[in-house]
């Protein structure tokens, strides 16, 4: 068994920020085609221990699909965008997805992409 991520598979990835940074990271990150698409929850509660003291604030959450393939670029632009010194980034592959929405992912995360698709 490899432990190298199958390229063709779907990464739900997790994000917290500041609710005020949401939109900006999600549409930096759909807009140079790492990620096909981000929801934003805009209000969650998080409780975190943060240089030895417990926060408690409210944070969003984006939950960013994207694929394997494309997860280590999302990464890294989320890394350099992110405000926080140490962001939450956390991937979540997803063996079981429907195949005309995992392809539709692909297509949208093409690093060059063919041609421009119009909604």
């Amino acid at each position: 068994m490899s432990s190298r991520p199958d390229p063709d598979h779907l990464h739900v990835v997790l994000c917290t920020c500041p609710p005020n940074e949401a939109q900006t990271l999600a549409r930096t990150v759909v807009e140079q085609r790492v990620a096909a698409c981000v929801n934003i929850l805009p209000t969650i509660q998080s409780v975190y221990r943060w240089e030895d003291t417990v926060v408690d604030e409210a944070e969003s959450l984006l939950m960013i699909k994207t694929t394997a393939q494309r997860s280590k670029a999302l990464f890294a632009l989320l890394a350099e965008r992110h405000p926080y010194a140490v962001p939450e980034i956390i991937s979540l592959p997803s063996d079981s997805v429907l195949p005309s929405y995992l392809a539709w992912v692909h297509d949208e995360t093409r690093p060059n992409p063919e041609s421009t698709n119009t909604p």
